[in-house]
């Protein structure tokens, strides 16, 4: 298997990507996980729960990610919390930058077409 913690070898799959662009703002549970993602994608990427975890234990497997200790209350208790490690942090921009770099450019062919139509 290629190590998935070097971006440069394998692209991460997009749900890997969005939960940890999502966990950069902070630690969260896999609920609130879920919830952010179908917020930031419109309802497009919903993961059932078993999806979710699976991807964050590959995550965790990784190193990309860890539990986080972190509870809020007694409703909190029983949820689990996770966190970017360093490395995930640093894979995060990587594969930023890569997406960014492969969308500029596709978009700006697109906008070279669109001008010579008009």
């Amino acid at each position: 298997m290629a190590n998935r913690g070097d971006p440069k070898r394998t692209p991460l799959k997009p749900v890997e990507f969005l939960v940890l662009a999502i966990l950069e703002n902070g630690p969260l549970h896999g609920y609130g996980i879920v919830q952010e993602m179908e917020s930031r994608t419109d309802g497009r990427v919903a993961p059932r729960p078993g999806d979710l975890y699976r991807i964050l234990y590959r995550l965790d497997q990784w190193g990309l990610l860890i539990p986080d200790e972190r509870r809020s209350g007694k409703d909190e208790e029983r949820r689990s919390y996770y966190r970017l490690t360093d490395l995930g942090k640093k894979v995060l921009i990587a594969e930023a930058e890569f997406m960014s770099t492969m969308a500029s450019g596709v978009l700006s062919k697109r906008a070279g077409s669109t001008a010579e139509v008009s």
